[in-house]
């Protein structure tokens, strides 16, 4: 039975935790610092070059109806199996992570049923190459000291689910949570021979869990798993894009520094009451806010429409996308289309990083600060030194 990926070709960083390490998932190689493709967003004639991404991501997120949908309606299986279809042609056949989000329609979030656990796990296991545990972040924000078991019988059910008939290995669900549960989840997965994970920041920036991404790297040193694991992050923000401010830092690519291997995509749905969302309608332009251009020259995600004349210069020539299709294309096609340059433009960092671990591995940390809108804090959360 295979739940363990095998690890190959670790380098790490003198100064920060950035770091490279390689794996394959059936005859296909994956190489860190990644960033996984997204194919949602593309048009049917985008490419992104085989040699910049490592592996495909996949999120659907499922309630109780959908799920009893896609398991007894064939209409509803086929548009899944033709989504899963479509994005592994779009990706080029790379290796898929299928991550799938369970959220019950009532206010009051549940676990889901063990049927429900089936419809998933066999959902997340037919579209995966390496199957993923599926999350439950609306558990996951209440999570404490009384209800804490509840969440470690329900990953073990995922796991007995995933075992019944498995040839995969197994990548684990961990939520951004305090660090004491952070290192019990590390306990569960290595007692069980998973060393994949993937961490869901539920739209929250990783400074902000500083503390249990420290615990989560202590808890694998003492296990004996500090260079054998792999971490792939999803749902992270990079600061509040709904504000009006011109730029904002790209906090998200310093994940890598902070020793995680994998990007993923942005995938949260409204997490607060429908009049919340209202007020903000009324008081913010929320497109203009949120539709943003990285520059990964200066680490800057800028407002689209602030940028003027010199959003020529700042779409790279190398871009999946013509200039017209931000420049001048209507609304829905440009906010596509930016969203295609930043994920280029993402995995080319990645590649960028992967080389300075081999070629100058002792300064990282002034690479990360010579980024013009990278801030000095988060530079400084970056350093060995600060959690050594």
């Amino acid at each position: 039975m295979t739940t363990e990926i095998r690890i190959s070709d670790y380098s790490v960083s003198e100064d920060t935790d950035l770091r490279t390490l390689g794996f394959s998932i059936g005859n296909k190689k994956v190489i860190t610092p990644t960033r996984a493709l997204n194919t949602n967003t593309f048009f049917r004639e985008t490419k992104i070059h085989t040699a910049l991404a490592s592996l495909n991501e996949l999120y659907f997120t499922l309630d109780e109806d959908s799920l009893k949908n896609i398991n007894e309606k064939p209409a509803a299986s086929k548009a899944k199996n033709k989504a899963a279809h479509k994005s592994n042609v779009q990706s080029d056949y790379k290796p898929t992570l299928c991550l799938l989000q369970f959220k019950n329609k009532d206010i009051s979030p549940r676990y889901p049923t063990t049927d429900e656990i089936d419809i998933l796990i066999n959902t997340a296991y037919s579209f995966s190459d390496i199957t993923p545990i599926p999350s439950i972040p609306k558990i996951a924000r209440a999570l404490d000291v009384e209800n804490f078991d509840e969440f470690i019988a329900y990953l073990n059910a995922c796991y007995t689910a995933i075992t019944v008939r498995n040839k995969k290995p197994i990548i684990g669900y961990i939520p951004a949570t305090v660090s004491l549960f952070t290192k019990k989840i590390i306990d569960f997965y290595v007692d069980h021979g998973i060393n994949a994970y993937y961490i869901d920041f539920d739209g929250t920036l990783i400074t902000t869990h500083a503390t249990a991404l420290n615990a989560l790297k202590v808890q694998l040193k003492k296990r004996g798993y500090e260079e054998n694991n792999f971490l792939h992050y999803v749902n992270v923000s990079y600061g509040k894009s709904i504000n009006d401010q011109e730029v904002l830092s790209a906090r998200d690519l310093l994940g890598f520094g902070h020793g995680l291997d994998s990007l993923g995509g942005v995938h949260m749905g409204p997490k607060r009451n429908p009049e919340y969302y209202e007020w903000l309608k009324a008081h913010k332009d929320l497109k203009r806010n949120t539709n943003r251009l990285l520059n990964r020259q200066d680490y800057g995600y800028y407002r689209v429409d602030l940028l003027g004349d010199q959003i020529t210069r700042m779409i790279p020539k190398d871009a999946p996308v013509q200039q017209n299709d931000i420049i001048s294309a209507p609304e829905s096609r440009q906010t596509r289309a930016v969203k295609i340059v930043n994920l280029h433009q993402q995995c080319v960092e990645s590649t960028v990083l992967r080389a300075m671990v081999n070629e100058n591995p002792e300064n990282t940390l002034g690479y990360f600060r010579s980024k013009q809108n990278v801030l000095e804090n988060d530079v400084k959360l970056l350093s060995k030194t600060s959690h050594s």
